[in-house]
């Protein structure tokens, strides 16, 4: 989550305003939010980019972050190992997803797929970034899989059949 203004109201009270959620491939975050009181990390110009190479993911590293305008010898530098999974190569979770019933009782459901880069435009469709574009589409009755789907394309057609066969029927178009 990030919040576009942070002010101090209080001796380690903050007021944030202005949230933006799922930011850069963050989505998957989402499904567990941080509760009421919880730590925040105010991000500003005192931010350093770590530079990790190709070589370096999954690998242990030793990162020491000295204070603000310090030195890296300095004794007061906190040093910490850690191992960085790449989580930036993940795929980016689609946004806007529709579902429509037709006629046949099949529903037809689309989204639109989400961009790494360049994926601001409002012409024409988003650069996908990668060679290749491939969703996998679960179906699930509360935590259980009951149908998984390959599909090249962002939409999949649940098939009135196959409600039937995961669910014993299906809900008939409301009128």
């Amino acid at each position: 989550m990030q919040a576009r203004e942070c002010v101090l109201t209080a001796p380690g009270e903050y007021e944030l305003s202005g949230f933006l959620r799922g930011v850069l491939g963050t989505a998957h975050a989402m499904a567990a939010p941080h509760p009421a009181g919880a730590r925040i990390v105010m991000l500003d110009q005192r931010l350093t980019r770590l530079n990790v190479h190709p070589h370096e993911w999954r690998e242990a590293l030793a990162i020491l972050a000295p204070r603000w305008g310090g030195l890296a010898h300095d004794p007061r530098a906190a040093m910490q190992t850690v191992t960085l999974p790449n989580a930036a190569l993940r795929s980016w979770a689609p946004a806007h997803l529709r579902a429509r019933r037709d006629a046949a009782g099949d529903v037809q459901v689309s989204w639109i797929r989400c961009a790494r880069s360049g994926g601001e435009t409002w012409e024409g469709e988003p650069p996908l970034g990668a060679e290749a574009e491939s969703y996998r589409v679960e179906v699930l009755d509360g935590a259980a899989l009951v149908r998984a789907a390959q599909t090249p394309t962002p939409a999949w057609t649940y098939a009135a059949g196959d409600q039937v066969a995961d669910f014993g029927a299906y809900l008939p178009r409301s009128r």
